[in-house]
Parts: C-alpha cells; structure tokens; sequence
C-alpha cells in the first residue's frame, strides 16, 4: 500500500505556513509558479466544479492540477513529478534545487564565466535517405543548455530558411537580444557550444483502483480532505524502465555527435531498481567525471526531514554514474550501458512451467 507523500513541494501533513500558502494557490515551489501537473499528469487535472469538497480548500480556483510530488512506498520516498526532481524555467531559479542545480554544473564542465541559456521540451524531427534506405530521428528533450554568440541575421535567415523581417520578428518574440552593427543587424545571443542535454526520468503511477480510491485523482482529493487517511495508487516501474531504456542511448550518442554531453537526472530509487531489473550495474560506474552516458542520481537519505526555513525535504544525496556506451578494449570496467537492454537474471525454466499451470490456456493450436 501506498501513501502520497508530498503535494506541492511540501510533505502532505506539514503545517509548514510555506506548505499552507502553497496548498491553498495549488503552487509549485520548484518552479515558482503553479502546478502544471507535471509531465503527463495535466490530463489528471480536477474540475473543481465535480469536488465541491475541494472548492473551499483551493479558493478562487475552477481547475486543480493533481500537485502530487512523491508517494510513499514500503516506507521509501518514490517521485513521481519531473518538477520536483529538477525545474528550470526561467533566469529566477528557485533555491530549493541548488544541489542539483550544482551538481549539474560541475559534471557538465560547464564554465561559470560564460552565460547560458536553457530551452524546455525542444523537439527535434530529421529524416535523410541513405544508399538503403530512410533513416530517421524524432525525439524530445527535456532541457537543453547552450552557450552564446554573435551570428547576423543574414546567417540565421541562411539557417532557418526564413526572410531577415521574419527572423529579426522571431528574435524579438524569444528574447533573443538585437543590435545593429556596420549597418546590419545580429544576435548578440545567438545559441552556441557548448551544448548540454539534460534529460529527467522519474517513476510514474499505475493506473490504481477506482473502487480502492487509488487513483491519482482520488488519492490526491482524499489526501487534502483526510490527510494521511488515505490510499494511494502504486509505482509502475516497468513502464519508466521501458521508457528510459529506449532513449538513454540514443539520446546520450546524440549529445555526443554534437560534441556535447547528455545528463540524465534520476532519483536513487530509480537507479537501484535498474541495477536490479537489467545487466547494468551502476555501482560498477560510480565516477567523478563525466563519460559517452552520465547518469546523475539524487535522494531524500535515510531521515528525510523538512528545512525548517522552507519546509521542504531537500535531496541530498547524489551520485554520478558515467561509462562508455558499450565495453571498449581496455576498459577498466566490465561493460557499458548498452547492458541496460540485456536480461539482469533469466529465470529458471520451472518458473514458466507454475505460471502456466496456475493460469487457464486461451486456446489451442492444431497443426493437422
């Protein structure tokens, strides 16, 4: 059984006035504006017109999005908001993510002199014909970090294949910064290396029971209603496992082929549950510097208690893991991350043998 653990940044019982104020606009603090429903989770969203129980909990509101930050699962803390684990929006960071803001700075290499800007959910789509065939490339990433330089709009008009008026438009729209020199115009701003994709995973919920109350929609009403007289609904490991297992390589090569780095920021539960699910075994890749795959992993502890001064649990630990992709010729470790896709145990045969056994056939097949 399952609890939530956090709503807004804040533990669900905390009468922290922080936590209060945060509940009451339905505001997240990672990312100092209110709650969005964090990745996929908008579609959770609440009419409050459908809970008149909530109307007096979320005054002046029509819509609550479903502010669940963690769940408590066998005592341990799962996160199943991307916000809560890493936020980046805009040049006013909150301070409540500064070990991993840090973190990230110092495994990315960057150089703290220069300035760099940070763009959200960039989607990129390339297809190109090869002698075979089609190849093609279509993902999105979660953040992506760029340096800055001085290109004209000549050059980006070139670029995008669009007019100078409508770049120079476009520019303004962006807040890309325009000055006009020797008598034409350029970005001051313009994105530049070094480049440095951060991606975050968190663990996602599973579909619950209506009957039980335990999905996220209903454990989020009852826990503001009741508080801990609750249930929640469960983790579904797999399906973050299967997700981040079908773009870890791919987009850490990507990184690589633009001569950058891709950092991947996950929670250590998340990463304990890969050791133990796949052939990788992160702890054989606990490093200080960065490699072709970066995993960065953070946690609650063993205590996880709220700052008196904000009354959030801050993540403290962290580690990095970081290898090659797959096993190089002389390399100092047994593999690479390409043993996230092979099987950590096969099971013994007997085991199918009793599944089947204790499960009726769904027919038969007749070769005759």
């Amino acid at each position: 059984m399952s609890k939530i653990f956090e709503v807004f940044g804040h533990p669900l019982t905390s009468s922290h006035p922080d936590a209060i104020d945060c509940r009451t606009r339905a505001w997240c603090p990672f990312m100092e504006s209110e709650c969005d429903g964090g990745g996929n989770r908008h579609l959770s969203a609440l009419q409050l017109q459908d809970h008149p129980q909530l109307v007096q909990q979320f005054p002046e509101k029509k819509t609550v999005h479903v502010g669940v930050c963690s769940l408590l699962v066998r005592k341990k803390p799962w996160i199943v908001c991307p916000r809560r684990l890493f936020a980046l929006r805009d040049s006013n960071l909150s301070q409540l993510q500064t070990r991993i803001r840090e973190d990230l700075i110092r495994y990315s290499e960057l150089d703290r002199a220069i300035e760099y800007r940070a763009w959200s959910e960039v989607k990129i789509r390339f297809s190109t014909q090869t002698t075979e065939q089609e190849k093609s490339f279509d993902y999105t990433f979660d953040y992506v970090l760029a340096g800055r330089c001085r290109k004209s709009l000549s050059e980006i008009s070139e670029l995008v294949k669009k007019s100078e008026s409508d770049c120079e438009e476009i520019a303004i729209q962006n807040n890309f910064t325009l000055e006009r020199r020797a008598g034409e115009h350029w970005v001051v701003n313009f994105p530049a290396d070094p480049i440095v994709i951060v991606e975050v995973m968190t663990s996602s919920t599973s579909g619950g029971n209506k009957k039980k109350r335990t999905q996220i929609g209903m454990a989020f009403e009852d826990a503001i209603l009741k508080g801990d007289d609750h249930e929640g609904p469960g983790i579904n490991y797999r399906q973050v496992w299967a997700r981040m297992v079908s773009q870890l390589i791919v987009k850490s090569q990507v990184g690589l082929a633009w001569d950058g780095k891709t950092i991947w920021i996950v929670q250590d539960t998340l990463a304990d549950y890969i050791s133990s699910s796949t052939g990788l075994e992160l702890q054989q890749f606990i490093s200080s510097t960065p490699d072709e795959v970066n995993i960065l992993s953070f946690g609650y502890g063993n205590d996880p208690e709220p700052e008196e001064d904000s009354g959030i649990v801050s993540l403290c630990e962290s580690h990095l893991y970081a290898g090659p992709v797959s096993s190089t010729k002389g390399s100092s470790k047994s593999g690479g991350f390409m043993d996230i896709i092979t099987i950590g145990v096969p099971p013994p045969k007997n085991y199918l043998w009793r599944s089947l056994f204790l499960k009726s056939p769904c027919g038969s097949l007749n070769l005759t």
